[in-house]
C-alpha cells in the first residue's frame, strides 16, 4: 500500500497546507481533507503535521465529483482564487510512504502555466519509514531545501 502527503509552503506568509492523497493505481493522486493550514512551523513540527495527515491518505478509484468542482474546492482548501496565486512565491514538496521506505521529492515550480514538476536530475530524499524522528527531520530539511 502506498500511502502520499503533500505540503506547499507559501514563502510570503510562511504559511503550510499538508494534505493527504487517494492515491489511484497507474493513474496517479488526487488531493483529499483534511487540509491542515499551519504558519511559522519549525522541522519537527511539520514533520508531526505530515505524519498526522499520512493516516488519511488512501488508495482508490478515480474521484466522481466533477473536476471543475474538485479543481475550485482544491484552490479553497489552499486560500487562494486562481492558479497564479498558488504559484506565487510558493514552494511545493509531497512524499510518499511504500514498502516501509519513505520518499520525501521536491519539485520545481514552474508557475500557474506549467505547475509544479519534478526535476531533471533525481534530488529525493529516502530513508526507511521507521528511521528515528532526527533522521526523517533532516530528511524533510533537505528535501525542502531542494525545492524551487
Amino acid at each position: 500500500m502506498t500511502k502520499s502527503v503533500v505540503i506547499k509552503r507559501f514563502l510570503k506568509d510562511n504559511k503550510y497546507i499538508i494534505h493527504p492523497n487517494l492515491v489511484v493505481k497507474d493513474s496517479g493522486s488526487y488531493a483529499i481533507p483534511p487540509y491542515i493550514t499551519e504558519y511559522n512551523l519549525n522541522s519537527t513540527e511539520l514533520l508531526d503535521k505530515i505524519l498526522y495527515a499520512l493516516e488519511f491518505s488512501k488508495e482508490g478509484g478515480r474521484p466522481v465529483e466533477d473536476p471543475k468542482t474538485r479543481h475550485q474546492e482544491f484552490l479553497k482548501a489552499m486560500g487562494v482564487k486562481t492558479m497564479k496565486a498558488l504559484h506565487d512565491n510558493t514552494i511545493n514538496l509531497s512524499l510518499y510512504v511504500r514498502d516501509g521506505i519513505v520518499v520525501f521529492v521536491p519539485w520545481e515550480n514552474k508557475g500557474s502555466k506549467e505547475g509544479f514538476s519534478g526535476f531533471k536530475e533525481d534530488l529525493t530524499v529516502k530513508l526507511p519509514f521507521n528511521s528515528p524522528k532526527e533522521e526523517l527531520v533532516k530528511a524533510l530539511e533537505l528535501a525542502l531545501s531542494r525545492c524551487k
